[in-house]
């Protein structure tokens, strides 16, 4: 059978009558589908071995989709070098969404990851999330690592380094980019060589505990392991940490982990938004590309920076980026999306209600090529456990019987059937896809609350049904996102669905912006008690855990302190074996779920346990089709792989590219 029609037949057998008349999929690329669109190839030669974890899909009769099965195209493609240069990508993604901050310190919603990727750089980059191999960016070559383990590491900078100058563009395009002006609202600024003040200062700022805004610094936890940053000359750096961290290079790598120059920030409210100033015209990176514009929900546009440094160990040679820039639409329909595709008004299509007409044209058009990818951004749960303020524990969610209820009795496979119609994953506190650090899918499989055979599920029902009438049969609500429209779509269902399986005190949903949701999770027991919705994708096992569940950590909207699991994320941090450290991430991921950190059986819940804090549903896996002129397309698991498009090229002699718009 060939490579369309198996995925035809395979969407085809997953989507029901329901499905296809309620249109509940809506988003249905969710904000993941720009995460595999705009990213180009090159880096290494090798395109490398599948990935997954073999996550369980569909109806769960072990014939769907398995993410082993998706080949790898990140940046370990073969690179194809360019015939012919200039011309503007066109994609359509989630990239102009914004939903809280353009500082690319503070903002912790993913789709604006991508834009900052592009027009910003960091000391280390990702080529691959999946093998966790990552090359120097900013950094002249690996750190020199001192001590064993290391704790300290000296780091040679790229000389020739420049910030972005609008009078290095091309006359027709620099009034068209926000920070025209940035010559005289920075004066200095514009094309000064990057030093180590910059790296420093941009650490720095992201530790310090005086700050106004100090708890939008999302990444705190990573650069207080960072006990000294210091320039030693003007380019070298020398990180001290305060004790062994294992992770310490891919916090220098990490999706935001980006370099700022500190003329951009306002010192006094330490941000880039601030009240009659536009953030845009601020947005002054050393990146590939520089920041042309960004119009809410409609489009955002990065132009070429011809003063870029480029990467000297890549294939490619000179003259990088190959493009004149890329513009990425925010289009949520897919009867647009398609007519646009078959237009060549976009290089690159991907779905968003369902993937069908990505399938079909396909099958139309052999000679497209279809990606797929198991993303690691996921569907989850918080509660509020104790007061973040005050850390009194909060009359509902405090009882671990309540949470473990609701983690046996919510239907994983419910929200893979509903959502994603079957295009999705189970996953644990580790997303599948990031299988270095993820539970195996058949460990998890056998978990009380993943398990899907009849019996065993009617068994995790009893214990919820009893569980919650231990814990008093309460009241419960849930807050909800309200993006992708996927997620208020499925609210009645899942409440629904809990009624049935626990009881009739499951009153309601309520429906909330993420940034309201996020302002909620700061406040007393009363705001925000049980949400619903989207989170980001990560990288490194220490993202997944660290900071939501160790006692004060950046993300711990629970207000747990545990200091069992406090230790395990400790000893994650300061081991440097790679298979002791892996054995640790499973043993935090067992905790997490209620069973013994050795995997023997059930958690003794105490009061202060973080079990059952977040419960974990699914993630989905993404389709795109692109015309065959468009060169060095690959895919990447979540936001923020931007600056890879600087490989990208569209060759105008493919007999594909004739009557592109």
């Amino acid at each position: 059978m060939g490579e369309s029609n198996y995925w035809k037949n395979v969407w085809r057998k997953r989507m029901t009558r329901r499905r296809l008349m309620g249109g509940a999929l809506l988003g249905g690329g969710g904000l993941a589908t720009a995460a595999i669109i705009g990213c180009g190839g090159g880096g290494t030669t090798t395109s490398g071995p599948s990935v997954g974890s073999t996550p369980v899909t569909g109806d769960g009769d072990g014939t769907g989709f398995r993410g082993s099965d998706i080949p790898i195209h990140d940046a370990r493609r073969p690179f194809e070098a360019p015939g012919t240069t200039g011309g503007t990508l066109r994609f359509s993604g989630f990239d102009a969404l914004v939903l809280d901050t353009f500082d690319p310190h503070q903002t912790q919603f993913g789709p604006l990851y991508s834009g900052h990727s592009a027009a910003y750089s960091k000391l280390y980059k990702y080529v691959s999330h999946s093998e966790q191999m990552l090359e120097p960016d900013l950094a002249d070559g690996m750190p020199e690592a001192i001590g064993d383990p290391p704790t300290e590491f000296i780091i040679k900078l790229r000389r020739g380094v420049r910030f972005h100058d609008p009078a290095t563009l091309p006359p027709d395009v620099r009034d068209k980019v926000a920070i025209k002006d940035a010559a005289t609202k920075f004066p200095g600024l514009p094309g000064r060589e990057l030093t180590a003040d910059d790296v420093v200062w941009s650490i720095e700022r992201q530790k310090n505990l005086a700050s106004p805004r100090y708890t939008l610094f999302y990444r705190s936890s990573q650069y207080l392991t960072m006990e000294k940053v210091e320039k030693i000359d003007d380019f070298t750096v020398k990180i001290t940490t305060n004790g062994p961290v294992s992770p310490l290079l891919h916090f220098l790598a990490d999706t935001n982990a980006f370099i700022l120059p500190r003329e951009v920030v306002d010192e006094g409210r330490d941000t880039l938004d601030f009240a009659r100033s536009d953030p845009q015209s601020r947005m002054i990176g050393t990146g590939p590309f520089v920041w042309g514009e960004l119009r809410s929900l409609q489009e955002i546009s990065l132009i070429r920076n011809p003063d870029w440094f480029g990467w000297q160990d890549q294939a490619a040679g000179q003259g990088r980026p190959f493009l004149d820039g890329y513009t990425s639409f925010f289009i949520v329909d897919d009867a647009t999306r398609e007519s646009l595709f078959r237009g060549k008004k976009l290089d690159v299509g991907s779905f968003v209600t369902n993937p069908q007409w990505v399938f079909d044209i396909k099958d139309e058009m052999p000679e497209l090529e279809l990606l797929r990818q198991t993303v690691s951004g996921w569907v989850n749960t918080r509660f509020k456990i104790f007061d973040t303020e005050t850390g009194a524990p909060c009359p509902l969610w405090s009882d671990p019987r309540l949470r473990r209820a609701v983690h046996l009795a919510a239907d994983r496979q419910q929200v893979v059937d509903f959502i994603w119609s079957g295009e999705a994953a189970v996953t644990g506190p580790v997303g599948p896809v990031i299988d270095k650090w993820a539970l195996l899918q058949e460990e998890l499989l056998k978990i009380p609350g993943y398990r899907q055979g009849r019996a065993e599920r009617q068994e995790d029902l009893a214990m919820a049904r009893r569980l919650y009438e231990e814990a008093g049969s309460p009241e419960m609500d849930f807050v909800f996102a309200d993006q992708p429209s996927y997620i208020p779509d499925f609210a009645p269902s899942f409440i629904e669905g809990l009624r049935q399986n626990l009881g009739p005190d499951v009153k309601k949903q309520v429906i909330r912006a993420y940034p309201q949701i996020a302002e909620g999770w700061l406040k007393g027991c009363d705001q925000m008690v049980a949400t619903w919705g989207f989170d980001n994708g990560w990288i490194d096992l220490d993202d997944w855990v660290f900071p939501y569940f160790k006692t004060g950590g950046p993300k711990n909207s629970f207000g747990v302190s545990d200091p069992e699991l406090d230790a395990m994320l400790d000893a994650q941090r300061a081991e440097f074996d790679e298979d002791t450290r892996r054995e640790i991430g499973f043993q935090i991921q067992r905790y997490l779920l209620g069973v013994k950190p050795d995997g023997s059986g059930p958690l003794e819940l105490k009061p202060d346990t973080a079990a059952f804090a977040r419960l974990d549903y699914a993630t989905l896996i993404t389709a795109s089709v692109s015309w065959p002129y468009y060169k060095n397309n690959y895919t990447w698991p979540w936001f923020g792989n931007n600056h890879w498009i600087t490989n990208q090229w569209l060759d105008q002699n493919d007999p594909t590219f004739e009557g592109r718009q």
